[in-house]
């Protein structure tokens, strides 16, 4: 049987999913920083260490380091501990698993939460955080709207929803979400066995997941909505 994907708990954090192909994690950022080791950088590896170097803000820097823990301690539950684990930085793609290069990596961040997950097959995750609404979306609301939205209706969240869908899809394929991007996938809700990309929603926050076929289940109760993306 397989366990539920791991939901946001009380405390912030969330366990690790025990899927055979897809492990995934959604914490705070300052809940991952406390079990980071004090005052050392040593356990990121050398491109790690450059590209930490060039990030500038404080928060910028926290959620790096986060996602970047939190990818090694789901590593680290197929064997050894999270040092035994080493990543490197590749331009314009998600980090590389050094020595493992059957395993696929994902990383997102938003405000107060990191996400992290790692599979055998490709995989894309978006997160978003709720809270401010993202009224900026209006602007790009021709670019998100799925084939049954009339436009002019959908609030703010519902277009921050539209968005985490495209933007785990086109991570999964390591596209960009560039306008002309964005403007040729088209989404439509599906059957769950159909689903390209799996949405989520708590409280807090909205997570997409592109995995393919993979069974991920639920969170906290939640069964997900599913959605079928179509490039034109």
């Amino acid at each position: 049987m397989h366990e539920r994907l791991p939901g946001v708990a009380r405390n912030g954090a969330a366990p690790v999913n025990r899927l055979p192909d897809v492990r995934l994690r959604v914490a705070r950022v300052a809940e991952v920083l406390r079990d980071l080791p004090a005052d050392s950088i040593t356990w990121l590896s050398a491109s790690e260490q450059v590209r930490l170097a060039r990030l500038r803000v404080p928060a910028r820097r926290d959620q790096y380091l986060a996602g970047h823990w939190l990818v090694r301690s789901l590593l680290a539950a197929e064997g050894g501990t999270p040092f035994d684990w080493s990543l490197d930085e590749r331009p314009g793609l998600p980090p590389a698993v050094q020595d493992h290069a059957g395993l696929q990596v994902s990383l997102s961040h938003s405000g107060l939460w990191i996400a992290a997950a790692v599979s055998a097959a490709p995989i894309g995750i978006d997160i978003e955080q709720r809270d401010p609404p993202r009224s900026a979306l209006r602007h790009f609301e021709h670019l998100l709207l799925a084939d049954d939205d009339t436009p002019g209706t959908l609030d703010d969240d519902a277009l921050l929803q539209r968005w985490v869908i495209k933007e785990a899809w086109v991570k999964r394929h390591h596209g960009s979400a560039l306008p002309d991007q964005l403007a040729r996938l088209r989404i439509a809700r599906c059957r769950l066995a159909d689903a390209d990309v799996r949405l989520y929603c708590s409280g807090a926050l909205h997570l997409g997941i592109a995995a393919g076929s993979a069974d991920i289940g639920e969170v906290e109760g939640c069964a997900p909505e599913a959605w079928r993306v179509t490039p034109s």
